[in-house]
């Protein structure tokens, strides 16, 4: 079978190639990949510059988005379920740990993670426990079941922000994950969401905004505090969710956030700045997590199911495996909100 990998330990080692269909344990489920989102994790792990739980297996296939069918199962697996259509949830736990046990997984320290821990979606098949293989409907397409993933983390973030109807919302950072935040609470109910980005995202602001963004800031051409303090009648944002993998994101999003405000961090690096005095005068409360529950995961699937969301501007980029250099390089400069390779 075909498959995108990290050959070697050396920086941007990308390569498509002739791998053996995988074996299928007790419990797993082989699944034939019709779609996988790309993110930005596949990028730094190609970079060298992931760090996580567990040193990144070497060669290893990438990807941790994707959906597929069932066309093989293992020992202990009802052949019921071959060729079911599937959206595949990437988080494992060890099961027996205390944050396994009490419901927390995403926080196991002996996690298992397609795509970053064992082989992953960047290929024709891939064989995982068959709990994390969830039956979407016919009604659901595989490009959109592909960024299930992704769109859980937004599920979490709804989860945790509490959203009250007619609420303002500031997303920092218009990439995929800014603007499934923006479907997500604009569907939710809120009264106002503003999307702030750079000047650079000009394109992505367009979509933003056919999508449902009230306001568009750019951050390195206006003040981004006094504009959103203008377009909240003076208030700050309720809610901030910060996407944009930048250190300065985290202290805008602070002082972005209102009284009481509700700041939830996304933010993918080591070090940033901002004012715990800001924080504590207006009792704002800050959120971080990793990852998702499965919760999150089946959630995010009953809102697909339910056609109340268009997520095709996000998925603006397809590409096939043999593409993967320019797909991913596509991805990297911004040139695509969400690349998805099809099969």
């Amino acid at each position: 079978m075909r498959g995108i990998i990290k050959a070697n330990k050396d920086e941007w080692s990308l390569s498509v190639a002739d791998l053996p269909v995988p074996e299928l344990g007790s419990g797993d489920v082989l699944v034939k990949i019709r779609a996988a989102g790309v993110c930005h994790t596949d990028v730094t792990i190609l970079e060298n510059k992931y760090i996580g739980r567990k040193p990144v297996p070497i060669p290893i296939v990438l990807g941790h988005e994707g959906a597929g069918e069932i066309v093989d199962v293992g020992p202990g697996v009802s052949e019921s379920r071959i060729g079911q259509r599937v959206a595949l949830e990437p988080i494992g736990g060890c099961g027996s740990c205390y944050q396994c046990l009490t419901g927390n997984k995403n926080l196991c320290s002996s996690w298992d993670h397609i795509g970053i821990t064992r082989n992953g979606t960047f290929a024709e098949y891939i064989s995982l426990p068959s709990t994390q293989a969830h039956a979407i409907s016919e009604g659901v397409d595989f490009s959109v079941a592909a960024v299930a993933e992704p769109f859980g983390l937004v599920v979490r973030s709804l989860e945790k922000a509490k959203l009250m109807l007619g609420e303002s919302v500031a997303i920092v950072g218009p990439g995929a994950i800014g603007l499934m935040h923006l479907l997500a609470f604009r569907a939710a109910g809120a009264s106002k969401v503003i999307m702030l980005g750079l000047e650079k995202d000009r394109k992505r602001f367009n979509v933003a905004e056919a999508a449902g963004a009230d306001h568009c800031i750019a951050a390195d051409r206006e003040n981004a505090a006094e504009a959103v303090m203008e377009y909240t009648g003076g208030n700050g944002a309720d809610i901030v969710i910060e996407t944009a993998s930048s250190p300065k994101a985290t202290s805008l999003a602070f002082e972005l956030a209102g009284p009481h405000g509700r700041v939830i961090l996304f933010g993918l690096y080591p070090e940033a700045v901002f004012s715990p005095v800001k924080m504590l005068r207006k009792a704002v409360t800050a959120f971080g997590d990793v990852g998702q529950l499965t919760r999150h995961f089946i959630q995010g699937l009953r809102i697909m199911e339910s056609g109340m969301l268009d997520f095709s501007p996000v998925l603006d980029a397809s590409y096939s495996f043999e593409d993967a250099g320019t797909a991913l390089e596509s991805s990297m400069s911004g040139e695509a909100t969400k690349v998805v390779f099809l099969d």
